[in-house]
């Protein structure tokens, strides 16, 4: 039968599993670690092979895409880089595919680069030991990059000896630049593998490794170039190793003082306590909340328009540890010791009715408002606080307030839905508030009336007013599809006006652009006209009318 694999595009990869995963997902991919058992239209089966083989499986299942992967990373249903290179592998075999595809099938129809790599893997899987051997040894002589991760190899095998291999592993000899950057965290991969390993055997040596791993890189990554986040994936990966160490064998109050000390270096909070609250027990709970409360109440007062970065760092743990104790005056204190900008009134606020006590916190939100009478937010919840109280009339007030303080779509929303029945009246009356004069752009205007539904009279208003660039682009993208000559029309008006502006490549870029989109939705006499005008007038442009050509144009 024929197969028509609809997984995943790479985009959707990459934005579940983030940057850093979904690169290290296309090297596996690359590398052909991926063997694949079943493949159908909706589904794949497999494994990966690393220091391990992690069995994995990809499906769609319920109206959504499931999956599951054995190896430490995928723990609480995150995409791993197992999991991309899987998907990737079944797509590559899956284009211009049919019949039954079996995990052969899916490979000789992967890119070249990965047929070469598979090609390779049987070559090496041929020879004798001592060859392997004999050649591992030399490269190791001639890269310190591979002896490190061969020395992490054969320390996972050695009890004891992962410290000092990990010690060698980590070390950045110095600044690093963004490539040297981009090797390291490749060689971090290997780390995380092996401390993958540990955790399974023994998840103590696991957490003090873990510990030992991430003081090192809390230090190492404030002297290298992380612009990729390379690094900082591979500390998340590690610091979640590290809590899930500390749940599979629950290290008690001990850990109560080594996770506090690891928190204060921790400068992107990669070891929230709720993941650890359970593996601390009643006594280290307590030993805990001590260390932390201590800390805050020692915090000196906040200086008037100066930047608290430790109390702000301090603060936040403490507020983390007043949630997992559900201890309400903590959280107060800690939330009320800057009251200096409307989100931290409005934080008050949320914390006030999330437990219940809807009069303070309709009488703070009334303060805050005083206080910052132009924070469409603080009006909006306090129109919360109305509303639950049977006030609707003055809720509704506080929400068209804060709608011409800030009239967005989420404003229009709220105004909306507070208004109900009595919508057209209030509907006419905001879109009133945002005309501007005959002189002026309508953008404002023109985004809520594209927000509300209303594509006839955004169109009808782009044409009688002028309309700045950036809401003429989303006007024409909302109808690429479903008005198409409009569109079209509208991307011609944005090449026009900067066809005047024509100093480099940048502005270029930008013409031919808006002539590709106008042209894709129509191509109609006037763009045809345009382009050729264009190209009369810029003659000698050469790269102008190379990426004309190169669009078709």
């Amino acid at each position: 039968m024929s197969l028509h694999v609809q997984f995943p595009d790479q985009a959707w990869l990459r934005d579940i599993a983030g940057d850093g995963a979904y690169k290290r997902g296309v090297g596996y991919f690359k590398d052909g670690a991926i063997s694949l058992s079943q493949v159908s239209a909706d589904a794949l089966a497999g494994e990966a092979r690393g220091s391990h083989l992690y069995p994995l499986w990809f499906k769609w299942q319920e109206g959504a895409w499931r999956w599951y992967c054995s190896c430490p990373a995928a723990e609480g249903r995150a995409l791993c880089k197992h999991l991309v290179a899987a998907v990737l592998v079944a797509r590559a075999g899956a284009d211009g595919g049919s019949g039954e595809q079996s995990s052969v099938a899916v490979t000789q129809r992967r890119p070249r680069a990965t047929a070469k790599a598979a090609d390779l893997s049987t070559f090496l899987r041929a020879q004798p030991a001592q060859r392997l051997a004999d050649w591992l040894l030399a490269m190791a002589r001639e890269d310190r990059d591979i002896e490190k991760r061969l020395r992490l190899y054969q320390a996972s095998s050695e009890p004891g000896a992962m410290q000092e291999a990990l010690s060698k592993a980590l070390s950045t000899g110095g600044f690093m630049d963004y490539r040297r950057t981009l090797d390291y965290a490749h060689r971090l991969m290997t780390v995380i593998e092996l401390l993958g390993d540990v955790l399974q055997r023994d998840p103590a040596e696991c957490r003090g490794l873990c510990e030992y791993a991430l003081k090192r890189l809390f230090k190492a990554v404030l002297r290298i170039d992380d612009s990729a986040g390379a690094v900082g994936e591979c500390m998340a990966e590690i610091a979640a190793l590290h809590a899930q160490a500390c749940r599979a064998e629950p290290p008690g109050k001990s850990l109560a003082k080594s996770l506090w000390a690891l928190q204060a270096q921790d400068d992107w909070g990669l070891l929230p306590i709720a993941e650890y609250w359970e593996a601390l027990g009643a006594q280290g709970q307590l030993a805990y909340a001590k260390l932390v409360v201590d800390v805050f109440e020692r915090l000196p007062p906040i200086k008037p328009r100066g930047w608290d970065a430790e109390g702000f760092k301090v603060s936040m743990l403490t507020e983390a540890l007043a949630r997992c104790r559900q201890d309400f005056d903590l959280l107060q204190r800690v939330l009320r010791r800057d009251l200096s900008t409307p989100r931290s009134h409005l934080q008050v606020v949320d914390s006030l009715r999330e437990s219940g006590r809807a009069r303070e916190a309709m009488a703070f939100a009334e303060n805050a408002v005083k206080q910052f009478p132009k924070a469409a937010e603080l009006r909006a919840a306090l129109a919360e606080c109305l509303l639950d109280a049977g006030l609707g009339e003055d809720a509704l007030e506080q929400v068209w307030v804060a709608f011409q303080h800030q009239p967005d779509g989420g404003r229009w929303d709220a105004l909306k839905l507070h208004a109900g029945t009595a919508w057209p009246q209030w509907r006419e009356k905001a879109l009133a508030h945002v005309t501007e004069k005959a002189t002026e752009p309508a953008g404002q205007r023109l985004r809520l009336l594209l927000h509300d539904g209303d594509s006839a009279a955004a169109i009808a208003l782009a044409y009688e007013k002028p309309v700045d660039s950036l809401a003429m682009h989303t006007l024409a993208d909302h109808l690429k599809n479903t008005n198409p000559v409009a569109a079209a029309a509208f991307y011609l008006r944005l090449a026009q006006s900067c066809k005047d502006h024509l100093h480099g490549p940048g502005q270029y870029k930008d013409l031919v652009g808006w002539l590709a989109k106008s042209a894709r939705c129509e191509r109609s006499s006037q763009l045809l006209d345009f382009v050729a005008g264009v190209r009369a007038a810029h003659a000698r442009k050469t790269r102008l009318l190379w990426m004309l050509d190169e669009a078709g144009l």
